[in-house]
């Protein structure tokens, strides 16, 4: 059984890694290289969390978190820090109290916080009396760019065969496979295909192009003026401001400084053009944000960067085969919050074809 992954970032990535380990002769495609900053998997962290409003997710996490801990061990490196997630709103706050009632649902542990025990527990923080604060211990943060990586080396350690550089041009159906066309000349025969096109879906996926809105986002970091060790992953937990979505990072300890974002949809983007670079009115939120929140925090950005949102209207994943070519499979597995699930995502998705393929006609 052959079976292609074309698109190698997170998902694309994570489902190259489990065909390759369950004994499938896999091919992954990139346009551009392996770990590329043009979509929306690259940098060097994102969130993993148990801490959502919808119980889908929190289970979903639950399945996932596992599946990044064997990669982990596999990989032989750290890809998972687990510092804590601190949700932080109003003490009415709906989103807020639709995480409690989840949490307590799935029988999940947490800490509900004053501003003074956060305070005392995370002194970075700053918070106003009629706010309060949901501890979960069990987040924290993947280091995003390693966790690509490390996929793509484990399918190559199990088998599989990476091509970069190699942009698709097309696909026939034909009664023994999938034959993909490249840019390059290049053709190959396939049993199946998984699509995990991230922004480029739209454009190759009519079906579900309607669904979808790919947006520029952008990301900065700022400096630490005050006391280093209170930005450490042991006393600094990723934190999220509640139905605001700000949200940001302990020190990292890659790039200087910490981040910061807003999962707030930005422009509209094509990704075959070059995003454009961030500027004021994108830092300008971020340094409010911030500004009230870190006393200790500098408000100048020692670095902004973008990525890639692909979103659907209700930010569910889209899983599933191409109409009328169940051979072929896609994934939009993303919606801005999609990383922290895309080893199981990726899984999903290469049983899906596999499944597909073995089923008799």
């Amino acid at each position: 059984m052959r079976v292609a992954v074309v698109g190698l970032g997170a998902v694309g990535a994570a489902a190259l890694y489990h065909l390759a380990k369950q004994g499938i002769e896999a091919v992954g495609y990139e346009q551009f290289e392996v770990g590329h900053t043009r979509g929306s998997s690259h940098g060097a962290s994102r969130i993993y969390r148990l801490t959502y409003a919808d119980p889908t997710y929190t289970q979903m996490m639950k399945e996932a978190l596992p599946l990044w801990q064997t990669l982990q061990a596999e990989a032989g490196e750290e890809l998972i820090v687990p510092c804590g997630v601190l949700w932080i709103g109003a003490e009415d706050d709906a989103e807020l109290n639709a995480i409690r009632t989840t949490l307590q649902q799935a029988s999940v542990p947490y800490e509900w916080l004053t501003p003074e025990a956060v305070h005392a527990q995370f002194p970075a923080f700053r918070l106003q009396p009629s706010e309060r604060a949901l501890f979960q211990a069990e987040g924290g943060f993947l280091r995003a760019d390693a966790c690509v990586r490390a996929c793509v080396r484990l399918a190559q350690r199990y088998g599989a065969q990476v091509r970069e550089h190699m942009r698709l041009h097309g696909w026939r159906s034909e009664s023994n496979g999938i034959v993909l066309e490249f840019e390059s000349g290049h053709a190959e025969r396939f049993d199946g295909v998984v699509l995990t096109l991230g922004g480029w879906l739209p454009k190759w996926v009519s079906e579900v192009a309607p669904q979808l809105r790919v947006t520029r986002q952008v990301y900065a970091y700022f400096p630490i003026r005050g006391e280093p060790s209170h930005f450490m992953p042991e006393r600094h937990p990723v934190w999220i401001e509640a139905t605001a979505h700000f949200y940001g990072f302990p020190h990292e300890g890659v790039q200087p400084g910490v981040k910061v974002a807003q999962h707030q949809l930005g422009e509209p983007h094509d990704p075959d053009t070059i995003a454009r670079a961030p500027d004021e009115r994108d830092l300008a939120p971020l340094q409010q944000a911030i500004a009230w929140r870190f006393p200790d925090l500098g408000t100048e950005a020692l670095s902004a960067h973008t990525c890639l949102y692909t979103s659907t209207p209700d930010e569910r994943f889209v899983i599933q085969p191409l109409a009328g070519e169940p051979r072929i499979w896609y994934a939009s597995a993303c919606s801005g919050h999609g990383f922290k699930f895309a080893i199981l995502n990726g899984k999903r998705v290469a049983e899906g074809v596999i499944a597909t393929i073995l089923k008799p006609s």
